[in-house]
């Protein structure tokens, strides 16, 4: 996920809709006891983007989750991967959450009452924090922790990883105090009139300048509360081995890379959360890591795993649960609104002739093939994906490895620094260890590229750590870093949403860009200006489409596929449903068990 920021559209959302539709199911089954799992509307193939599947409230056992990667970190400030997400929310309680509703984009309060009330042009957003909230100690939650969250994770030592949102959208303009700041060294008073937080049930936020979409930004796992007292003795440099829970789970132990253990947390106080955002009916969660991903499927198929964080099944086992009719009714297989693509380093390539080549010579039907062709997804051909309001599909770059050629003659003449001693262009192409499709992915575009006479190397990084190395301008320059493939999904259904961090300068630093092209136009940085400034959402909209369309002027990313996800549930698994709570994945802060 990348994303970020000014004044947006007026999107609905529902303000305290206690009436979510898991909500509802719960208060409906009781509180336990599991006597409505039958009457269940029971599983098939790809039901739990529609409906959800094996409704109960029934409590007890242990739900044993798995993936083949690990997560980039278990500080909730400074994470950015869908599946870290996903699985933060079951101990992580941020102010706004979204319903929990198959498929569906709504955002209600979690630890707000509600959605924020807007003032002054829609420059101050206020929200109030719900009674008897606390963290797994018992402490009360209040403002200040909420606001000490924000301010370490945007400024701070911590920040290279997570969004920039708050970030971008809280630093007055020109002010150049906050540049450099660091709030363990520094102190925080420069907040004190952008913060505001002089009632503890209470917090203000006060904007530079209007921005409509807020109440989204306060989804992020920023703003999930973090005590100062227990934070700040080493300038949060060990938060990550043991964050404090605000949720319904609470983490038991964990060993980074293997295994995190989650146990319900007895401090949580339900009355504290009426829109049932979290349930914890399992008594324990248990989450194998790093795990061999052919390993994982076996896990997954065997029943020996209940689910996957967030990856997709291999495509080598699409055609075995498709052929079962058993397995297949525990599969789902539906768009998420991501892209797979790859982006190209423009700080590297700088003649866009020679990046035009690359898009000319890269056969995305190839690359279909190794994501799992029609059950992968559709070939994409620009960035914004369908479900994002105003998004229009455009063609750009069609295999034409003929004007691939023409292209890469033009550049050599006008760039022939870029080319090697031997007259090729050479750079390395990233993918991500232990994700076989989209390394063999990247093995078919090396194929492409070398049938017009570009020379790459594909160049494994692990996952957790994949933005320190496509994300770092220095070493991707000094290592030739020329593509990187990687997955993209919006932080929330927007162009902005979609576009902030993954092509314009907010999504640069200097280390842990999200914006792995490292592209700096100013046309799409105006034209962003020009969209957050406007309060019309029709004109929003065709702004980022106009982004949209420089950027494959530009070519500054090859889109490669419109995303479908095949995942596999298990059968004793209740509640479960595909939605955006999930970050596109199953929503696991509502699972229980039969």
């Amino acid at each position: 996920m990348k994303k970020e920021t000014a004044v947006i559209p007026k999107f609905s959302i529902r303000a305290g809709a206690a009436a979510a539709a898991l909500a509802m199911v719960l208060t409906a089954c009781g509180s336990s006891s599991g006597a409505n799992a039958g009457s269940t509307m029971g599983p098939g193939f790809d039901l739990a983007s529609k409906q959800v599947l094996n409704p109960s409230a029934k409590t007890g056992g242990t739900i044993n989750l798995v993936s083949s990667q690990s997560f980039d970190s278990m500080d909730p400030g400074i994470t950015y991967s869908a599946q870290t997400w996903n699985l933060f929310r079951m101990f992580a309680r941020p102010m706004m959450a979204y319903e929990h509703t198959p498929g569906g984009n709504q955002i209600v309060g979690d630890l707000a009452t509600g959605p924020g009330v807007q003032s002054n042009g829609g420059r101050t957003w206020t929200y109030t924090l719900r009674d008897n909230a606390t963290f797994e100690d018992g402490t009360p939650i209040t403002s200040n922790d909420v606001r000490w969250a924000i301010e370490r994770s945007n400024w701070s030592s911590l920040v290279g990883n997570g969004p920039t949102y708050f970030h971008n959208i809280l630093t007055p303009p020109g002010d150049h105090r906050f540049d450099n700041l660091d709030v363990y060294k520094d102190g925080d008073k420069l907040f004190d009139n952008i913060i505001v937080t002089t009632d503890p049930k209470k917090i203000t936020f006060n904007l530079p300048q209007a921005f409509g979409e807020f109440d989204y930004v306060m989804t992020l796992l920023q703003t999930a509360p973090v005590e100062r007292t227990v934070d700040s003795k080493d300038a949060g440099d060990t938060y990550a081995k043991r964050p404090i829970s605000t949720g319904a789970y609470k983490i038991a132990s964990y060993s980074p890379g293997k295994e995190l253990k989650l146990v319900r947390n007895d401090a949580y106080n339900q009355q504290s959360d009426p829109n049932h955002m979290h349930t914890a009916l399992a008594d324990s969660v248990d989450v194998q890591l790093g795990v061999d991903s052919g390993e994982r499927d076996q896990e997954l198929l065997d029943g020996q795993a209940d689910a996957d964080l967030g990856s997709a099944l291999t495509v080598a086992n699409h055609a075995k649960v498709l052929q079962d009719p058993v397995l297949k009714s525990q599969t789902d297989d539906a768009p998420d609104y991501s892209i797979a693509y790859s982006s190209i380093n423009t700080q590297l390539i700088q003649d866009v002739s020679c990046r035009q080549a690359i898009e000319y010579a890269v056969d995305k039907n190839t690359v279909l093939n190794q994501l799992g062709g029609q059950w992968g997804g559709t070939i994409a051909t620009n960035l914004l994906t369908d479900g994002i309001p105003g998004a229009v599909q455009f063609p750009s770059y069609t295999y034409n490895p003929a004007q691939a050629k023409t292209l890469l003659a033009k550049c050599k003449a006008e760039s022939p620094d870029l080319f090697d001693s031997s007259g090729s262009l050479t750079f390395k192409i990233a993918a991500q260890t232990n994700a076989p499709d989209l390394q063999n992915a990247a093995t078919a575009i090396q194929s492409s590229l070398a049938g017009v006479g570009i020379n790459t190397q594909v160049t494994l990084f692990p996952f957790g750590q994949y933005s320190q190395y496509c994300g770092n301008q220095a070493y991707a320059k000094a290592h030739r870093l020329g593509m990187c493939l990687a997955n993209w999904g919006p932080d929330w259904l927007t162009g902005y949403g979609m576009l902030d961090q993954l092509v314009t300068r907010n999504g640069i630093s200097a280390t842990g860009s999200q914006n792995y092209a490292f592209l700096d136009d100013p046309t799409i940085n105006d034209l962003e200006k020009a969209a957050l400034a406007s309060s019309e959402p029709t004109t929003q909209q065709q702004d980022w489409v106009k982004i949209d369309h420089r950027v494959m002027d530009l070519a500054a990313v090859v889109p490669l596929m419109d995303r479908h996800i095949m995942r596999f549930r298990s059968a004793r698994l209740t509640n479960v449903m595909i939605d955006q709570a999930g970050s596109g994945g199953y929503d696991l802060s509502v699972l229980g068990l039969k």
